[in-house]
């Protein structure tokens, strides 16, 4: 029967220590519950509102200028009412609970009226009546003016500005369109998650050896076994219990959506579907083809509630490519945090309170805050200068490139990436372990002190030799 070496056996059982140890905690699995119904509710929130009952306005017109009258389209959310008077229009809202406004538009003392009003009783009008309200008095004299000025039609004028080109931004080699804004969300949540992670599971280390070094508990430890084993039992340990918690996220958040693809499936079936077919005419056709098209997103619009930007947004969400970006996030997930897990290890040797750790925390995560708050100008050029060198550098990349990944980043800069961090985590590694193991049994003394001598390493040979064999 195959054994473990002693060395080995003993990283072993630390690692399994930390895991069970903190996996066994509620916080963990509260944790674990939150982030996939946060990932849930942001990809349910587009079907929600498309899905959701819109509640209908009722305005009562009331013309005594005369140039309004009729005028008003009423649509699937506000309708407009003609009233006689004004009098008559008061006594209407005042009794029915239904009606939501007055719309008054005075005599004209001008052959253009300066003022309408807007009357309302109880609750002031919501922001999409009054928007509608207004624009339609707009466009309403705007079409007179121009009928009795210009000859121009409503009709006419109507297809002179609403034809215009649909700018799409596909990638030339899939013919896939861009989604800016679902990769905006994604390469935000990507990167936060990321940050959040890392601070979280980093500050556990630090936590740890800081509870064992002022309980003394790791003089206990350190008797059988070396200062460098037990530094990374507690970092792969409390590691490991992140990619559990990790993949329990990706396979609740699969289920998740998985529920709410299932539920909402025609709604999903239709936000694919293309709302305007292509046209590639000319002259005659152009106009008979363009009010066609008006008149099927008009249908479209009616029949599922659901307009063009949350179109787009589904399609988006429906076009995202999960398996790169789950590799990705879980390989900078993972060496991001043992880079500065082994640094936060580190740190909490050197201190015995939280008190004298809040110094170290900003100088070990400044790289990730910087990078973090650079995200808002790497927005206006992903594939720019400063994001290209952000997302290279060891210490900001796992938040910078997974902030790019869903834009798309060349070959090339991802693998000189992924490269400098694997190659930087182990001199990070060793940089912390020689602090580690030198300054693991100091009590009592302070932080910079201790840094100093564990660098130096010119105190105690003795006992730094002892503890290393």
């Amino acid at each position: 029967m195959a054994t473990f070496p002693t060395s080995t056996h003993r990283l072993f059982l630390i690692i399994r220590r930390e895991y069970l140890t903190r996996i066994r905690k509620p916080s963990f699995w509260i944790l674990t519950i939150l982030i996939p119904l946060l990932v849930a509710s942001l990809y349910a929130l587009p079907i929600m509102l498309a899905s959701k009952p819109t509640q209908q306005s009722h305005l009562l017109v009331v013309d005594d200028s005369g140039l309004f009258q009729g005028q008003f389209r009423s649509s699937r959310t506000i309708t407009y009412h003609p009233a006689g008077s004004l009098d008559y229009a008061k006594r209407q809202l005042a009794t029915i609970d239904t009606l939501d406004a007055i719309l008054f538009i005075p005599a004209r003392e001008v052959s253009i009226p300066q003022d309408a009003f807007l009357y309302y009783r109880t609750d002031e009008p919501p922001l999409a009546l009054q928007s509608d309200v207004n624009s339609q008095l707009q466009e309403i004299l705007r079409n007179c003016i121009l009928l009795d000025v210009h000859g121009i039609t409503p009709d006419d004028y109507a297809l002179l500005t609403g034809t215009r080109v649909h700018l799409r931004i596909q990638d030339i080699e899939t013919g896939r369109d861009s989604f800016l804004t679902v990769k905006l969300v994604l390469g935000f949540f990507l990167a936060i998650l990321l940050f959040l992670a890392v601070i979280l599971f980093g500050s556990q280390v630090m936590r740890g050896v800081m509870e064992e070094k002022s309980s003394r508990i790791v003089e206990v430890i350190i008797s059988s076994v070396r200062p460098f084993q037990l530094m990374m039992g507690k970092v792969l340990g409390i590691g490991l219990l992140g990619i559990t918690q990790f993949l329990l996220w990706v396979a609740l958040s699969g289920v998740a959506l998985s529920t709410l693809r299932i539920a909402n499936a025609p709604l999903l079936q239709q936000a694919r579907t293309p709302q305007i077919t292509e046209l590639a005419t000319k002259g005659g056709e152009a106009t008979a083809h363009y009010q066609a098209a008006q008149q099927e997103a008009v249908a479209y619009d009616a029949g599922f509630g659901i307009d063009h930007g949350l179109q787009q947004i589904l399609q988006g969400i429906d076009s995202i490519n999960v398996a790169p970006i789950l590799f990705l996030f879980l390989f900078y997930f993972l060496f991001g945090y043992l880079l500065y897990a082994a640094l936060f290890a580190a740190a909490g040797s050197l201190v015995d309170t939280d008190t004298d750790s809040a110094p170290f925390l900003l100088p070990i995560t400044a790289p990730l805050l910087l990078s973090l708050l650079l995200l808002p100008i790497m927005v206006a050029q992903p594939s720019g200068t400063l994001a290209t060198v952000l997302s290279v550098i060891p210490f900001t990349a796992p938040v910078a490139m997974l902030f790019r990944i869903p834009f798309g980043v060349p070959i090339w800069q991802l693998i000189i990436s992924m490269l400098l961090l694997l190659l930087t985590f182990p001199l990070a590694t060793a940089l912390a372990a020689r602090i580690y193991r030198t300054a693991i049994l100091r009590h009592g003394q302070k932080p910079l002190g201790a840094l100093r001598q564990a660098l130096a390493r010119r105190q105690h040979p003795r006992k730094i030799g002892r503890l290393e064999d």
